[in-house]
């Protein structure tokens, strides 16, 4: 017998993706901007892991829905899905997966998300982003490894998944790509040539919240405000 599905009063925004979204909630991190204009009314988890690419995600997705019992509390008000990046590695990384790969692991990852409850017009896909690649190859050289990224390439990427939201037809998608490269001084907004900078998170932060706009539903704050409540006789069990 299935398990009964739990409501609860607290929905949650799922951030899934790469270092581009782990490293989000660090201070002024673009997932920490959504918690910080979402507090009271939803929670934001982070579900980013370094280093992987859309293969590594689509193999750890079903274990995680059950960690995060994503089907048993059926509580995600949207999840932003950004992958791409270390996809689009070139030949002297063993991570690349090839576009057409990419793309197959997107559809996966999707299908799995809408299998757990997580349905198409509450996911937001995100493209990756530029890479400025005169500071990702000082970055590289400082790290003592070889330069592994292009923007030609990874605009491939870019425009693959673009191609694959308008077939799932999917309400949001962000081309980053094209986006941030629209910024006279868009380079500015990656601090190495990928990941962000202050900027670039401020620059995310304002995209997805957009694109949520469109799909989170319209709540008040979780609780009634304190002026609101009987300092003798604080009944808050059914508030």
């Amino acid at each position: 017998m299935a398990d009964a599905v739990q409501q609860s009063r607290w929905q949650r925004v799922y951030l899934l993706g790469d270092s581009l979204t782990q490293q989000s909630f660090s201070v002024g991190g673009w997932g920490g901007r959504l918690m910080e204009k979402y507090q009271r009314r939803f929670d934001v988890v982070n579900r980013g892991f370094s280093g992987y690419t859309s293969k590594y995600v689509a193999a750890i997705l079903p274990r995680l829905a059950r960690e995060d019992q994503l089907m048993l509390r059926r509580d995600i008000a949207a999840v932003v899905i950004w992958l791409g990046a270390n996809d689009a590695v070139l030949d002297v990384d063993k991570r690349r997966v090839p576009v057409n790969q990419y793309i197959f692991n997107m559809r996966a990852i999707s299908a799995e998300l809408a299998r757990v409850g997580c349905d198409l017009h509450r996911q937001v896909f995100v493209s990756p982003p530029p890479v400025a690649e005169a500071k990702w190859a000082a970055h590289c050289e400082t790290q003592e490894c070889t330069m592994n990224l292009s923007n030609d390439n990874t605009k491939k990427y870019a425009d693959a998944l673009g191609g694959l939201t308008q077939e799932l037809k999917l309400p949001s998608f962000i081309n980053l790509h094209e986006s941030m490269q629209a910024e006279e001084d868009w380079e500015e907004m990656l601090n190495d040539g990928l990941h962000l900078s202050p900027k670039g998170n401020e620059f995310v932060a304002e995209k997805v919240a957009s694109a949520l706009e469109n799909i989170l539903p319209l709540i008040d704050e979780c609780y009634p405000p304190c002026g609101e409540i009987d300092p003798e006789n604080p009944k808050l069990e059914d508030a």
